[in-house]
C-alpha cells in the first residue's frame, strides 16, 4: 500500500508535539516538581512558571494554573535578592486572577496577600495607602474563613498584627494581643513544614522575655532538615537558631 506523498505532510504537520498532548493535570504536576527540587532553584522554578502559563492557557476558566504561578512567585521573590518586586508584582496578578476564577480559594487569598504585602514592604511609605492593612487582614481572614488551618495564613495574621505600625493598628479588626495565638496556631497546623513560621515563633518568646519557650522553639527549627523551604533553613535559620540558643545559654 502507497501513501500519497501529501498525505504523509499532512500527519507530520497535525500530529501534536509533546507539550501539545499534556494535559492541565499533567503540566501542573510537571510543574509542581520542579518547585520541589531545591537544587535547582531558581531555574526549576522559572520552567516551572512556563508549564504553568501553558496549564492556563489549555484551560483558561481553571483557576489551578494561576494559584501556581503566584505561590512560584512568591517564592521566587522571598528567595532573590534581586528583580523582588517583579516577581511579587507577577504574583499578584497571578493571585487576583485566580480569585476572579474561584473566590472561595483560601491559597489564592493567602497568595495574594503576601505578594501583596511584599510589594508595599519594598515601597516608600508615601506611596503606600493607609488602608493596604485592612486589605491584606481582609484576605487573610477570608482565607482562614476557608480553611481555618491554613499555617501560613495564620502565620502572615499574626505578623501582620504583630509588625503593623500603631496608628495603622486602628484600621485593623485584629489585636496586638493575638499575635501568639495565630502564630502558635500556624505551628500547630504544620509544624515541620515551613521553617520560618517555627522561627517566626521562636522570635517572638525570645522578644517576650520567654527563654524556655524561645529554647524549644529554636531547637525544634535546628530539626527541620527536612522542610519544604530547606534551602533558607541552612541558609538563614539554622544559623539563626544556633545562635539564639548560644545567646540563651550565656543568659
Amino acid at each position: 500500500l502507497r501513501i500519497p506523498v501529501f498525505v504523509l505532510a499532512l500527519c507530520v504537520v497535525v500530529a501534536p508535539c509533546p507539550t501539545e498532548a499534556a494535559t492541565v493535570q499533567e503540566l501542573l504536576e510537571q510543574g509542581d516538581r520542579l518547585t520541589q527540587m531545591d537544587d535547582g532553584f531558581p531555574d526549576a522554578f522559572t520552567r516551572a512558571l512556563t508549564l504553568y502559563e501553558q496549564a492556563a492557557a489549555l484551560d483558561p476558566q481553571n483557576p489551578l494554573p494561576s494559584i501556581r504561578t503566584a505561590r512560584a512567585c512568591l517564592a521566587l521573590g522571598d528567595w532573590l535578592g534581586r528583580d523582588r518586586l517583579q516577581w511579587y508584582e507577577r504574583g499578584e496578578q497571578a493571585a487576583v486572577h485566580a480569585l476572579a476564577l474561584k473566590e472561595d480559594s483560601a491559597e489564592a487569598h493567602f497568595l495574594l496577600a503576601a505578594n501583596r504585602g511584599n510589594i508595599v514592604n519594598l515601597q516608600p511609605f508615601w506611596k503606600v495607602s493607609p488602608t493596604v492593612v485592612a486589605d491584606l487582614e481582609k484576605h487573610l481572614l477570608r482565607a482562614l474563613e476557608l480553611d481555618p488551618r491554613h499555617a501560613r495564613a495564620l502565620h502572615m495574621m499574626g505578623v501582620l498584627l504583630d509588625e503593623t505600625p500603631g496608628p495603622l493598628r486602628l484600621l485593623l479588626a485584629g489585636k496586638k494581643d493575638q499575635v501568639e495565638y495565630y502564630l502558635a496556631r500556624a505551628v500547630e497546623a504544620d509544624a515541620n513544614r515551613y521553617t520560618y513560621i517555627r522561627w517566626s515563633l521562636a522570635e517572638f518568646y525570645r522578644d517576650a522575655g520567654r527563654p524556655a519557650q524561645a529554647r524549644a522553639q529554636a531547637q525544634a527549627v535546628l530539626a527541620m532538615a527536612g522542610s519544604v523551604d530547606r534551602r533558607m533553613w541552612v541558609e538563614k535559620y539554622r544559623p539563626a537558631a544556633e545562635a539564639l540558643l548560644k545567646n540563651l545559654a550565656a543568659q
